[in-house]
């Protein structure tokens, strides 16, 4: 009993553990292949150029953002994907651990333009949504800005809804998000990769 009690409070207090913070492991993705691995504070300058190419040239994350987020290693989980050949930063992946409510909140994602509509998008989604599972937390969520279809077509292809309207949610020019989210459940279909 007290072994599990001090489990729980361990998943509680750090819900995001050493093993998700370092790994480093191939991945294939539509017959192209990557290094998956987490983002640390050398990877910020690479975020920092990924972020204006996804964004054509808008910054909305500034880097002092980033960084606070990657050092909030209790709570937060970012991953990037790389070209094994060039070593250049393809995508990144950010999230927000809510043991409280046994929720994963997705903070960001962003794929550089030559490989958007490619598959990598979609397993990095995937990707949070087996380690949500794998930790047992219930429920997956992100925002998206409402003029952004093709990100929401893909979110609803992975078994999103849309919650709610937020009003305003975007600073920089006041647009307007969806809250969208999905309850988990036991199967992830693999097949949205091929």
């Amino acid at each position: 009993m007290w072994k599990k009690f001090n489990q729980l409070v361990h998943w509680w207090d750090k819900p995001v553990s050493e093993e998700m913070r370092e790994f480093r492991q191939k991945i294939v993705i539509k017959d192209f292949e990557f290094d998956l691995m987490p983002a640390k504070h050398s990877d910020l300058e690479d975020i920092m150029a990924l972020e204006k190419a996804a964004y054509n040239d808008i910054v909305l994350w500034p880097m002092s953002a980033f960084a606070e987020e990657l050092r909030r290693t209790r709570d937060r989980l970012y991953v990037i994907v790389r070209q094994p050949e060039t070593g250049s930063m393809v995508a990144l992946i950010g999230a927000a651990f809510r043991p409280g409510i046994h929720e994963v909140h997705i903070t960001n994602i962003m794929v550089t333009p030559h490989w958007q509509s490619r598959g990598v998008g979609t397993f990095l989604v995937m990707y949070m949504m087996t380690i949500a599972q794998q930790i047992n937390f219930h429920r997956i969520s992100l925002e998206v800005r409402v003029s952004n279809k093709r990100a929401q077509e893909l979110y609803e292809r992975l078994g999103f809804q849309i919650v709610r309207r937020k009003a305003h949610y975007y600073g920089e020019d006041g647009g307007d998000a969806f809250d969208m989210a999905q309850i988990l459940g036991n199967q992830i279909d693999n097949e949205l990769l091929i």
